[in-house]
C-alpha cells in the first residue's frame, strides 16, 4: 500500500501553495512527531460525538434539531475517545454545532441526509495524498462538505481575506477535490458547498459555494506548487501560513529580522527636540514588527524544543518536567462537608456565578427564545488600542484620540 505523501495533505496544502520552499526546509530538520495536546484530544472526542450523531440520519435529517439534540443528551456520561461526555461538552460544543448544522442546511433549502461520515479521500494525481472529510450531506440540489473545528483559539473560516486576496480555505478544497475524486457519484448533478462549523469561536458558521472549475483550478495550483517545491532553491514566503510550520525556527524569512538586532538593527532615534517625530514613528513601527515576530518565534521555539526532547533529542540547558495540573476535588459533596467542619464560611466553599452573555446567547438560540435587550449592558468605552491601518474599525483621528486620553486621565486623577 502506498504510504502517506510527505509533500501535501489537508493540513499542509495552504503552506505548500503559499510557500513552495517550506517543503525542502522542513526536510532539512530532524523529523519529530508532535506530542498530542489536550486541545487535540478534546477535538478528537467532539469529532467522534458528531460522527455518531450525524450517522443517525442517513435517511434524512428531521425538520428541526430536537431529535438530534435529544440523541446528544443521551450520550452524557458515556465515554467517547477515553473522555466522559459532560454537560459542559454538550453546551459548549455539541449543541451549538447541531444548531449551526441546521442553520447551514436551512441556508440551502433543507431536505438533507448524511451521505458520508469521516470519509477517507484520495487527492487526484498525487500518490499517497490522503485526507479525511468530516461530513458530507446532500439534498436533491446540493452537496455540502462540512469540516468540524472545536478549537477556541484560532478562528478557521471557509473563506479568507489575506495578503493573497479573497480565497476559499485550501483545506476544504483539498478534501472536496479528494471526495469528488473518490466517490464522484455523491456529487452528481449537485451544486457544491463547503462549510466550517467552529462552535467555540465568535463566528461559528462560515460557508460558500464552489464550482467544478474552482476544483479543477485548485488541482492545477497544487500540481504547480509541488513542481515548484521540488526544484532547486524554491522560493520561501512568509505569511499566515507559517503559523504551524515546523521549520519556522530556522526559516530565513523569520530569523533574518531578529538576527539583525545583533548587528545594526532597530535603533532608537535621538530626540533632542520635536523635529524628528517622524523618525520616532518609523522606529516604533519597526520595533512593533520585531516584537510581534519575537512573540511568535518564542512560542514556536518552545514547541520545537518540547517535541525534540520528547522524541529523545538533547537541547543543551533544557530538559523536560511534569506539567503542573489543575488540582481538583475527588468528591465535591464530601469536600464541602469536611471544609464546613473545618470552619470554612459558605462563600469560601461555594461560588455562584452567572454564565457569560455569549454562552447564554447560544442556549437561547437552541431554545428558540430571545434574551431581552434590557438585560444586556451597552457599555461605551473611552479606551483606545492600537490597530493596523487595514483594520475595518472606524478611523479614530489622532487629535480625537489625544482628547479622549486627556479626558480619561483627568477623570482618573479626579477619582
Amino acid at each position: 500500500m502506498t504510504g502517506h505523501s510527505t509533500i501535501v495533505g489537508g493540513s499542509t496544502v495552504d503552506r505548500l501553495l503559499c510557500c513552495p520552499g517550506s517543503f525542502q526546509l522542513i526536510q532539512s530538520i530532524p523529523a519529530v512527531v508532535d506530542t498530542p495536546s489536550e486541545y487535540a484530544a478534546y477535538g478528537s472526542c467532539m469529532h467522534a460525538v458528531m460522527e455518531r450523531l450525524a450517522g443517525l440520519f442517513s435517511n434524512g435529517f428531521p425538520p428541526d434539531e430536537t431529535k438530534m439534540i435529544q440523541a446528544a443528551r443521551e450520550l452524557e456520561g458515556e465515554t467517547v475517545c477515553d473522555r466522559k461526555i459532560t454537560d459542559a461538552h454538550l453546551n459548549e460544543s455539541i449543541f451549538p454545532a447541531i444548531d449551526n448544522l441546521y442553520d447551514l442546511m436551512d441556508s440551502y433549502g433543507g431536505g438533507f441526509r448524511t451521505v458520508a461520515n469521516e470519509l477517507r479521500v484520495r487527492f487526484p494525481g498525487v500518490p499517497g495524498a490522503f485526507g479525511t472529510a468530516d461530513l458530507v450531506i446532500a439534498s436533491k440540489k446540493h452537496a455540502i462538505l462540512v469540516d468540524w473545528k472545536f478549537g477556541q483559539g484560532v478562528p478557521v473560516k471557509a473563506v479568507y481575506r489575506d495578503e493573497h486576496g479573497e480565497r476559499v480555505n485550501p483545506q476544504l478544497l483539498f478534501y472536496f477535490a479528494g471526495a469528488l475524486h473518490t466517490v464522484p457519484e455523491l456529487f452528481k448533478d449537485k451544486r457544491f458547498v463547503v462549510a466550517i462549523i467552529q462552535p467555540r469561536t465568535a463566528e461559528t458558521l462560515t460557508h460558500t459555494t464552489i464550482s467544478r472549475k474552482d476544483i479543477d483550478y485548485f488541482i492545477e495550483d497544487v500540481d504547480a506548487a509541488i513542481v515548484a517545491a521540488l526544484q532547486r532553491d524554491p522560493e520561501l514566503h512568509d505569511g499566515e501560513h507559517c503559523r504551524w510550520c515546523p521549520a519556522l525556527p530556522v526559516c530565513p524569512k523569520h530569523t533574518g529580522p531578529l538576527f539583525e538586532l545583533t548587528d545594526d538593527g532597530v535603533k532608537m532615534p535621538e530626540r533632542q527636540d520635536n523635529t524628528n517625530d517622524a523618525a520616532y514613528g518609523e522606529f516604533l513601527a519597526k520595533a512593533k514588527y520585531l516584537a510581534d515576530i519575537a512573540a511568535g518565534y518564542k512560542k514556536q521555539i518552545d514547541e520545537q524544543i518540547h517535541n525534540y526532547l520528547t522524541a529523545g533529542g538533547t537541547v543543551p540547558g533544557w530538559r523536560l518536567k511534569l506539567k503542573p495540573k489543575l488540582r481538583q476535588w475527588v468528591n465535591e459533596k464530601q469536600a464541602a462537608k469536611e471544609l464546613d467542619a473545618l470552619g470554612f464560611r459558605e462563600d469560601e466553599i461555594w461560588q455562584h456565578k452567572l454564565q457569560t452573555f455569549a454562552v447564554a446567547e447560544k442556549a437561547a438560540k437552541r431554545l428558540g427564545v430571545k434574551i431581552p435587550d434590557y438585560l444586556r449592558a451597552a457599555t461605551e468605552t473611552d479606551e483606545t488600542v492600537i490597530a493596523p491601518e487595514n483594520d475595518p474599525a472606524p478611523l479614530l483621528e489622532p487629535p480625537q484620540a489625544r482628547e479622549e486620553f486627556i479626558a480619561a486621565l483627568k477623570q482618573l486623577r479626579a477619582n
